[in-house]
């Protein structure tokens, strides 16, 4: 992939690379995934936050990007990313589903945070570079980048749902964010949804615009492209994942422990917006309706830790582990094993295609999420180990309020996880398909992943943010 000799820079909160012990390494998340084969073949930059880490490399093996970090006090990480970032706008942009925090010294942190990274990209020497910002961490950095390299190629991608106008007029600062956003030549959601209420947004607030199409039109002459473009995946990664030598070990230590039982599984963070409190309540739903199953079920919940400084968090985690606790105490037998296995921790990439494989029923039930790489990273896995001996395939439970249902939505097993009653007799049945059936459904959502991958996103958003005026070809 080119951008036909110009620069890119990537500004996005953190860097892209972590310290363990005196060795720095790439780091293992999507973005950085998805945008390491880019940077690697042009002039690559990233701008990030360096995480209080001291002394960062300008490169790192693995990552052939030139590091830029951008420093801040423990005083501007409370305000800026615990509180302006996640107890403002998560909430906000999540449909409330947590009550935001309006405060306004966390919002001059912001407006001075995200200065401080418009700063930071625009002081670079370099040729015409194209600047790709991303994340509800930086959204009124574009406008500051823009103030200072007015001819800049600017793109900004928002990774989080956009809420509609009726919930963001709640922000007391919303023409300030709106504005900050269209410094942007080109902004980029996950779906159709997202990007119209963005457009609503601004029409509501801004009467000096005009739209026609995917433009906005501003007074100043200049239009924003607005584009929804769904983020993916690494197929080929989690392709040869699923039949690694170390995930077939790994499978049947699994395959031993949960003999005779099928296996629901659920893969989150440990955020409230992932439904993990509904999807327990579903559980104990199940086994009360389905007494016949509480020795030949299972449901494992993999809890990645998260902002564990963040006191909701705190709480949302006490609330987990005393539900599994209750489940456990209550349907367990003297000499059975517990019907909830919860670990409060990630687990290696070999040990979770395992589990993708051992799942009978894959529960990804979020309240509301932007897209949810977890679906396609199960689909996915679970169609690369059709073949394998004694592989049958999975079904996936989807929460109609992700991203992802608008592409699964004719194979997935589509649910409410607001509705507990509803989605414990959604769990029943994913239980009941037939082998062929079960088969069909994995393999159409696998080839849409494969068809629309990460690097396909990579390559949708760079040749918008770069078309007219200055094509760049993107291959």
């Amino acid at each position: 992939m080119s951008l036909t000799g110009r620069p890119l820079v990537v500004v996005a909160n953190r860097l892209p690379v972590s310290r363990n012990g005196d060795a720095w390494r790439p780091s293992a998340g999507g973005l950085v995934t998805a945008l390491r084969p880019v940077v690697q073949q042009v002039d690559g930059h990233w701008v990030g936050w360096d995480g209080g880490l001291s002394e960062v490399p300008t490169r790192v093996e693995g990552f052939e990007a030139d590091m830029h970090p951008i420093a801040m006090t423990d005083a501007e990480v409370d305000d800026h990313y615990y509180g302006f970032s996640n107890r403002t706008l998560w909430p906000l942009f999540h449909d409330l589903l947590a009550e935001p925090v309006y405060d306004r010294q966390w919002w001059r942190t912001y407006e001075k945070i995200n200065l401080r990274f418009a700063d930071a990209a625009a002081d670079l020497d370099l040729d015409d570079p194209v600047f790709w910002l991303h994340d509800y961490h930086l959204l009124v950095a574009a406008a500051m980048l823009r103030d200072r390299l007015p001819d800049a190629t600017i793109g900004l991608f928002l990774h989080i749902p956009f809420p509609p106008p009726e919930l963001l007029s709640r922000l007391p600062w919303i023409d300030q964010l709106l504005d900050g956003m269209l410094g942007a030549d080109a902004i980029g959601f996950h779906t159709e949804w997202y990007r119209e209420n963005f457009v609503r947004s601004v029409q509501r607030t801004r009467r000096d615009v005009t739209v026609s199409g995917d433009l906005i039109h501003l007074p100043d002459g200049r239009s924003v492209h607005t584009a929804a473009h769904p983020i993916s995946i690494d197929v080929s990664e989690f392709s040869r994942l699923a039949t690694a030598d170390d995930t077939r070990r790994e499978l049947a230590e699994l395959r031993q422990q949960f003999d005779g039982r099928k296996v629901v599984l659920g893969v989150d963070r440990l955020d409230y917006t992932k439904g993990i409190r509904h999807r327990l309540q579903a559980i104990e739903q199940l086994l009360v309706d389905r007494p016949d199953l509480q020795d030949q079920f299972a449901f494992v919940q993999i809890a990645v830790p998260s902002r564990d400084d963040v006191q909701e968090y705190r709480d949302l985690r006490e609330q987990v582990e005393y539900m599994v606790g209750h489940i456990n105490g209550r349907f367990t037998d003297p000499g059975q094993d517990v019907p909830i296995h919860y670990l409060y921790r990630g687990v290696p990439k070999t040990r979770l295609a395992a589990y993708y494989r051992l799942a009978d029923v894959m529960a990804v039930t979020p309240l509301k999420d932007g897209m949810n790489l977890v679906a396609k990273e199960f689909v996915t896995v679970q169609h690369a180990a059709r073949d394998e001996e004694g592989q049958e395939a999975g079904v996936l439970l989807l929460s109609e309020f992700t991203g992802a249902a608008l592409e699964f939505v004719d194979d997935a097993i589509m649910c409410n996880p607001f509705d507990v009653q509803s989605l414990a007799a959604r769990m029943a049945q994913s239980l009941t398909f037939d082998a062929e059936d079960r088969r069909n459904r994995i393999t159409s959502m696998a080839e849409d992943v494969a068809d629309k991958d990460v690097f396909k996103w990579v390559e949708e958003e760079l040749a918008t943010i770069t078309s007219d005026p200055r094509a760049v070809r993107v291959s």
